[in-house]
């Protein structure tokens, strides 16, 4: 029996203060001359195409032609490794050692849930050092809904297992309220973690099966997935 997790990656797994924003304010900048601000909890839990979206709403006064967010995309996947290499970035507690005990588990299948864009979320895990656990996921450039992002990190899952996963094997590991609603629509089941810029209480007013503080605790995170004195993997 399979088992998938999906790990969202900003707040969940690592922190990159500040560089998501400051490429966003630096890209629009850049291209459309804008000095306004938007408020950075705007970013938790959206998005890349939906953040682009919002920012021209708030700093254009208007939305983005297909030309423009093109451009927008570029830019910003261009500025976004300088931002990370100045930005405080670390990764969550407990992370690389629990990545490193799931990747010698032949059931269990690891993947994204995150609302980067494909290329951003892959340099932000290897500015990490998480980048070789991942080779799938669902990612914000096949969506801006995070239902379908993690539907389509599902699918990709089902393609390179021989068997069906079922939803009571299927995880989401996430810190916002985003990930965990998410996860409620596509029926699989949610963990969240307290490594996030939200309150702990706005996150678990979202509903999640299972909170953890943050993934340090490997013991707790392995019986919740169902890795208990009744059942160890090879």
């Amino acid at each position: 029996m399979k088992t998938l997790l999906l790990f969202d990656i900003d707040g969940t797994m690592l922190r990159a203060e500040g560089a998501t924003y400051k490429a966003v304010m630096r890209t629009f900048r850049e291209l459309f001359g804008t000095a306004k601000i938007i408020d950075i909890r705007d970013l938790i839990g959206a998005t890349d195409r939906g953040i682009f979206k919002d920012a021209s709403k708030k700093l254009l006064d208007r939305q983005l032609t297909e030309a423009e967010m093109k451009a927008v995309e570029k830019r910003y996947l261009e500025l976004l490794p300088g931002e990370l290499a100045v930005a405080s970035f670390h990764v969550k507690p407990g992370v690389k050692g629990l990545l490193s005990l799931l990747k010698t588990k032949k059931d269990i299948i690891m993947g994204l849930e995150t609302g980067n864009l494909e290329k951003a979320a892959y340099m932000k895990l290897k500015q990490g050092g998480l980048d070789g656990y991942f080779k799938f996921g669902g990612f914000g450039s096949d969506s801006e809904s995070r239902p379908e992002i993690v539907r389509k990190a599902i699918e990709r899952a089902q393609q390179k297992s021989a068997s069906a996963i079922k939803p009571a094997n299927t995880f989401i590991i996430g810190d916002a309220p985003a990930d965990i609603k998410a996860g409620q629509e596509a029926g699989i089941v949610t963990i969240a973690v307290g490594t996030g810029l939200l309150p702990r209480e706005e996150v678990l007013a979202a509903g999640p099966d299972y909170f953890l503080e943050d993934l340090s605790d490997i013991p707790a995170f392995l019986k919740i997935i169902g890795y208990d004195d009744n059942r160890t993997a090879q």
